[in-house]
């Protein structure tokens, strides 16, 4: 009986392991490196400093990229215009 718990939980532990190495790798996909980081801070303004704030690192890193490279900050989707003026 002993042999079968020698031949059973190393196998169980290798299964464990590339599961896990598995659910990291799709953990990871979001994530933000040091060097990443180190430019943001280098470069960030108050602005940038307050979207990391509200939204987090990687959006504020989209932010510093995109007024490098000069194109213009996207509108909010969500808000609609009004076709005329509020006549209260």
């Amino acid at each position: 009986m002993s042999w079968l718990f020698v031949g059973l939980i190393p196998g169980l532990l290798m299964l464990a392991t590339l599961g896990l190495e598995r659910l990291e790798s799709t953990l990871n996909r979001g994530c933000v490196d040091a060097a990443d980081v180190a430019e943001f801070l280098a470069q960030a303004q108050p602005g940038d400093m307050r979207t990391l704030a509200r939204d987090g690192m990687p959006e504020a890193l989209d932010c510093l990229r995109r007024r490098r490279l000069g194109v213009p900050e996207m509108a909010n989707p969500q808000f609609r215009p009004t076709r005329h003026a509020d006549s209260v």
